[in-house]
């Protein structure tokens, strides 16, 4: 950065990406600004600049660049690797401090407190961002977490049993090993205080009531007259376990929309005016990629022209609007897609979308569209005119 450059971001002042700080900083503020920008896009510190903007400059520029370096490394966790650079301007040494979007996020100070870059400074991240935080570098996924107030005595045993011989081919019996420990190896269950209780995605897959503690994670479908969103509706709520839902969807949206009979040889066929496969892929999607700790639940609309599938959570890191078309995907709930997959909705390997939209094209004409809004992803697929 040269002088010129220097005074502009002087005149802009602070913002998400930029820090102005004196020369005697405490220790432990540097140390919470770092990890705030370090845990959102990274940023830069200006020391030697008063929150007026005046330039003030070090006293001493290599040692507080010692210092700086040494916080960096002893006062974050993980250490953190900053750049730093000298900046002479009126005859006064300007230390501009780099901090990369960390590699290791979340990050804390050595005091434990995790902090996230705003427009107006820091703050203090939240249960919620935190989980971000982690699910966004795979250290946990948010639906092997615990469910607290779960135990062993909400499973539905017979679901359970059915899909593990179906899937395995072998009695439970035969595992030689009692059944709390293989939920556990499972991740069906997860320990919690030495309690054995169910990981969210367990109570999601296999629990007797699953919206007794998720009362938000279940299917809406709404049939409005007309294309626009109307005060009389018809309403179905589906809820259950996750394969109950997606099932569930199939049939009521299998009873609202068209069918044609085809006539092939000397039997009749049934045609639908969208795709079964479609509404499949879309509704499993749904299902396995939402955001299940925001609280809304998965919403379905029909209307004369179109169908919205709306899902809680915009897409996960690294998957855009553009490249989810090329099979693009990234699991945000990488056990629910696991068992969703043993169960036979889904692949696991990518292929779905790029086949939604080669389907629709052959069968409407016309592809489906994506889109994000506020803090859902809207799947929209255009009936036949």
């Amino acid at each position: 950065m040269d002088r010129e450059e220097l005074t502009e971001v002087i005149e802009k002042g602070e913002d998400s990406f930029t820090e102005f700080k004196e020369e005697k900083v405490h220790s432990d503020d540097l140390a919470s600004e770092m990890v705030a920008f370090a845990n959102t896009e990274g940023g830069r510190m200006l020391l030697g600049i008063s929150d007026k903007k005046e330039i003030k400059g070090i006293s001493k520029p290599d040692k507080e660049m010692q210092r700086v370096e040494n916080i960096s490394y002893n006062s974050c966790e993980p250490s953190l690797t900053v750049s730093i650079e000298k900046i002479k301007v009126n005859n006064k040494i300007i230390l501009c401090i780099y901090i990369p979007k960390g590699p290791e996020r979340p990050y804390r100070t050595n005091r434990g407190v995790y902090y996230i870059r705003t427009s107006s400074g820091k703050r203090q991240a939240t249960r919620e961002e935190l989980l971000r935080l982690y699910q966004a570098t795979r250290s946990i996924y948010y639906d092997e977490l615990p469910a607290p107030a779960t135990s062993i005595d909400e499973l539905d045993i017979l679901y359970f049993r059915r899909f593990f011989e179906n899937f395995y081919q072998t009695k439970i019996e035969d595992m030689n090993t009692d059944l709390n420990k293989l939920l556990e190896n499972m991740k069906v269950l997860t320990r919690m205080d030495e309690k054995l209780v169910f990981t969210v995605g367990g109570y999601l897959l296999f629990g007797l009531n699953p919206q007794k503690e998720f009362p938000f994670g279940k299917i809406t479908i709404a049939k409005f007259d007309g294309n626009e969103i109307g005060e009389e509706f018809e309403k179905k709520d589906l809820e259950g376990k996750l394969e109950e839902q997606i099932d569930g969807a199939d049939r009521v949206l299998g009873q609202y929309l068209k069918t044609k009979v085809k006539i092939k040889g000397f039997e009749n066929e049934l045609k639908f005016e969208i795709p079964k496969e479609v509404l499949r892929e879309a509704i499993v999607n749904a299902v396995v990629h939402r955001d299940y700790h925001i609280p809304s639940q998965i919403r379905i609309f029909i209307f004369d022209n179109r169908l919205e599938i709306m899902s809680p959570g915009k897409l996960p890191n690294t998957v855009s609007l553009e490249n989810i078309k090329l099979g693009v995907h990234s699991e945000r709930n990488q056990l629910i897609v696991s068992y969703l997959a043993k169960m036979g909705y889904m692949t696991q390997i990518g292929t779905g979308i790029p086949r939604m939209i080669r389907l629709l094209k052959e069968h409407t004409g016309r592809e489906p569209e994506f889109e994000e809004r506020d803090q859902e992803f809207i799947v929209k697929i255009w009936r036949p005119r």
